[in-house]
């Protein structure tokens, strides 16, 4: 049976429910993790992939027998069901799997990036940059404590903006519905930032196991003005300091590099990490091929037919 820490953050039943504008959630095997399920566009094929940004279970030693009966399983015998085509995730930091057993599990284990993880048995210690930052933060109340979902509306207008600066097009521009499921997951907390009334920071963060994994991030013009992140993850650190030992800040974007921007911001707080990888496993050669070779012939992308797909 699960323990109710369990059912919290990334592996939580509602985690999952709250991404069904990517796909149908599903258990992964008796791994007490779920993956979702995606229709392939213009096909009648489907395939799986772990919850953005990472996929947590409570057993990983149930990984290789799950992806083992998936690729093992009679689909006839399921009726309708189609076979998945493909299983891609990307490891939890955490994951006590090292990189051998992965490669004994998956057909493709790659190295995807660090994620920056702050100790909280540890006084915060910031770079010089950011002791600056700190001091220089224009003014602004900062709280923090558990997530209230009543905050959906406003936090979906800065996560909005958000995405119009960055160009986000892909599955990561959640709409308001499911970002107010994403507030409402067990687990939630949020650090913000307000200029009297006005919401101007939003930190989403997901508390498991005693690690506090920084989810979402979505600012206000004044926020960014003001630079209130920064007063922002010193109050993390306070907040969580009784309640984890790590923060996870999570890693960088890939192309942008240690250091570009955001790279910079997380290792001014942190010289700790911990490597994710990138792992995909074919289910259904033949359809994987024909699709891939119809699509994207050559990439290295996985899974190859989806290459790009991150934008």
């Amino acid at each position: 049976m699960s323990s109710p820490s369990s059912e919290t953050g990334y592996r939580s039943a509602a985690y999952a429910a709250a991404l069904a504008g990517i796909g149908r959630a599903r258990p992964l095997g008796e791994t007490g993790g779920r993956v979702l399920e995606r229709v392939i566009p213009d096909c009648d094929h489907t395939d799986l992939m772990g919850p953005y940004p990472l996929f947590s279970c409570t057993d990983w030693a149930a990984l290789g027998p799950a992806v083992s009966a998936l690729k093992g399983q009679d689909w006839a015998k399921t009726g309708p069901v189609l076979r998945p085509v493909s299983l891609t995730l990307v490891t939890d930091p955490f994951c006590p799997l090292e990189t051998e057993a992965l490669e004994a599990i998956f057909d493709l284990c790659r190295p995807l990036g660090h994620h920056h993880l702050i100790d909280l048995n540890r006084p915060l210690a910031p770079s010089k940059h950011h002791r600056k930052k700190l001091r220089r933060a224009g003014p602004a109340r900062i709280e923090a404590g558990p997530a209230d979902p009543g905050l959906g509306p406003v936090f979906a207008t800065l996560y909005a903006g958000l995405a119009e600066k960055k160009g986000i097009r892909d599955l990561r521009r959640f709409d308001g519905p499911g970002l107010a499921a994403q507030l409402a997951v067990p687990g939630a907390h949020l650090v913000t930032a307000w200029e009297g009334e006005a919401l101007i920071g939003t930190d989403l963060y997901y508390l498991q196991d005693r690690i506090a994994h920084a989810h979402l991030s979505a600012y206000a013009p004044e926020g960014y003005a003001r630079s209130v992140s920064y007063p922002m993850i010193a109050a993390a650190h306070e907040h969580f300091a009784p309640l984890a030992d790590w923060i996870n800040l999570g890693g960088v974007p890939a192309g942008e590099g240690e250091g570009g921007g955001i790279g910079h911001f997380k290792r001014g707080w942190t010289d700790v990490t911990r490597p994710t990888h990138l792992c995909g496993a074919v289910l259904d050669r033949g359809a994987y091929d024909r699709l891939s070779a119809e699509r994207a012939p050559g990439t290295e992308w996985f899974p190859a037919y989806r290459a790009g797909e991150f934008g």
